[in-house]
C-alpha cells in the first residue's frame, strides 16, 4: 500500500525545482527516438525521487522495454518499487486483494513431506465469503498440484493468478486423517475493503482487557474505528491486545490515529513518523498533528476527539504476522517509544517504506505510464527504523500449529491465548464481543 497522498505534499516542492543551469556544450543527452524519450523521463524521475537514487547505473540501456529499463534501476534491497503501463503490468496481488482471503501454508498434520494450505481470515462481503469460505478451512492441492515444501513458491504464485482451483480438505469424524472434499474454483472479483474485524473485552477478576483487530489502515473506516476504541473505553479496559496479522498497511493518517488513542500520554506534537529520502528528499519528520492532516476523513483530525478516546496504556500487545505490512508495520513499530510494545506472532513482512505514485503531469501529458518507486525509509519519532527484515516478534507463535484454527480470538486462537497468559497468568476468562 502506497501514502502518496501523505507524500505527495512533501515533495510537491521538490517537483517545482528547476534543474541546474546547463549550457549547450554540457548539456546532458537526450534522446530522440519514442522509446528513449520514455525511459528518459522514467531514468530522470528516479534519479529525483528514488531513495536509492545513488545507486542508479549512470550509463543505463535506453534501448530495452520500459519495463526492463526499469528493472535495471532498481537496488538489489528494494522489493517493492514498480511501474504500469496501466494496461496489466504493475504490483502482483495477494490473494485476499484478489479473491478476498488470506492464508498460510503450514505442515500437513498426517504427512510431513507435503503442506497444507491454511485459510487464515476471510473478508466479508467478498465473493468466498458470500460462497461458504471461513476461517480454518484447508486446503490440499492447487491447481491440481499437491501442495509440497518443494513447490510452495509455485503454488504462492499460482494463488496470484486472476483464477485458481482449490482442492479442500478437512478433518475426519475422529480427526485421525485430512479427507479430500470439493474441488472449487475461485477468481479474481471485487474485494470490498474493512478495516475493523472484531472488538470485544478480556476480563478475569474485575481486570479488562480489549481486543481489536484491525486489519487494513483505512481512512473511510475511521469513524468505525474511533467507535470501537470508545467502546474499549467505557469498558474501562486497562490491557489492549492489537491484533495486526492480516493487515497489509495502507493509510498512515489513519494508522496515527489509532496510535493516539493507544499512546500511554498523547500530545499531538509529539514526533510520531521521521521519514529519511535521497539527497533530495532529505529527513522529514512528521507529529501526530502532521500525519493526521493528511486524512481524507475528518473522523479523528480532531485531536480533541483523538485525546478523549485515548485508552492511556502503558502497554499494548501487538499480534503480527508475515502478512502484517508498511502502515499496520510503522503502527507496530512506532509505538514503542510512547509505550511498552510486546509483539506476539511471527516476523512481519519488512516494509519500512513509503512509496508515491509519479506521472507525467504535463499538459499535453506525454508519457502515459505510472511509477511507483519507493521514496523514503520509514523510522520512529526518535529516529529507530531498519526493520527491511521485518518486525520480529517478543514471543513467537505460529498459529497454524494448532489444526483446526478456531473463529478469531477465540478459545485456541494461539496467539491471543498466549497475550492472555501473559496478562492473566491463565487463558480461562471471561469474554464479551461489543
Amino acid at each position: 500500500m502506497t501514502i502518496g497522498k501523505l507524500i505527495a505534499y512533501i515533495l510537491l516542492s521538490l517537483a517545482l525545482l528547476p534543474g541546474p543551469a546547463c549550457s549547450k556544450k554540457d548539456a546532458p543527452w537526450q534522446p530522440t527516438d519514442s522509446l528513449g524519450i520514455l525511459n528518459k523521463w522514467v531514468y530522470d524521475s528516479m534519479q529525483l525521487y528514488y531513495y536509492w537514487s545513488a545507486e542508479m547505473p549512470a550509463h543505463p540501456d535506453y534501448s530495452l522495454p520500459t519495463q526492463a529499463f526499469f528493472k535495471q534501476l532498481l537496488s538489489p534491497k528494494d522489493r517493492f518499487s514498480w511501474i504500469s503501463n496501466r494496461n496489466g503490468i504493475g504490483s502482483p496481488k495477494t490473494a485476499a486483494e484478489l479473491y478476498g482471503f488470506h492464508y498460510a501454508l503450514a505442515t500437513h498434520p498426517f504427512d510431513t513431506q507435503k503442506l497444507v494450505g491454511v485459510i487464515t481470515c476471510v473478508v466479508p462481503g467478498s465473493n468466498v465469503s458470500n460462497r461458504g469460505f471461513k476461517r480454518g478451512m484447508l486446503f490440499t492441492a492447487v491447481n491440481d498440484k499437491i501442495i509440497t515444501p518443494d513447490n510452495s513458491q509455485t503454488v504462492t504464485k499460482a494463488l496470484q493468478a486472476e483464477s485458481a482451483i482449490l482442492q479442500l480438505a478437512a478433518f475426519n469424524e475422529n480427526r485421525t486423517a485430512l479427507i479430500d472434499s470439493a474441488r472449487v474454483g475461485v477468481q479474481s472479483s471485487f474485494v470490498p475493503q474493512k478495516s475493523v474485524y472484531a472488538t470485544k473485552v478480556f476480563e478475569r477478576n474485575g481486570k479488562k482487557t480489549g481486543y481489536l483487530a484491525y486489519f487494513l489502515c483505512a481512512d473511510k473506516d475511521d469513524a468505525i474505528l474511533l467507535q470501537s476504541v470508545q467502546k474499549l473505553k467505557n469498558e474501562g479496559v486497562v490491557e489492549c491486545i492489537l491484533d495486526l496479522r492480516y493487515n497489509p498497511g495502507g493509510s498512515v493518517a489513519s494508522a496515527s490515529k489509532l496510535a493516539a488513542m493507544l499512546v500511554s500520554s498523547f500530545n499531538p506534537r509529539s514526533v510520531f513518523i521521521t521519514y529519511r529520502g535521497n539527497k533530495h528528499g532529505g529527513t522529514v519528520r512528521q507529529t501526530f498533528q502532521d500525519a493526521i492532516a493528511f486524512s481524507g476523513n475528518a473522523s479523528g483530525k480532531n485531536m480533541s476527539d483523538l485525546q478523549a478516546r485515548n485508552l492511556t496504556l502503558s502497554r499494548i500487545f501487538i499480534l503480527t504476522s508475515p502478512a502484517t505490512a508498511s502502515a499496520a508495520e510503522l503502527l507496530a513499530h512506532n509505538l514503542a517509544p510512547f509505550n511498552k510494545v510486546i509483539r506476539i506472532g511471527e516476523t512481519t513482512l519488512g516494509k519500512d517504506q513509503a512509496a508515491f505514485p509519479i506521472e507525467d503531469k504535463r499538459r499535453p501529458k506525454q508519457v502515459e505510464w505510472l511509477l511507483m518507486p519507493i521514496v523514503y525509509k520509514i523510522a520512529d519519532g526518535l529516529g529507530k527504523g531498519d526493520y527491511a527484515a521485518g518486525l520480529t516478534p517478543d514471543h513467537v507463535v505460529i498459529e497454524t500449529r494448532r489444526l483446526p484454527l478456531p473463529p478469531l480470538g477465540q478459545p485456541g486462537d494461539l496467539p491471543v491465548e498466549k497475550a492472555l497468559e501473559l496478562i492473566y497468568g491463565t487463558t480461562v476468562v471471561n469474554e464479551l464481543d461489543l
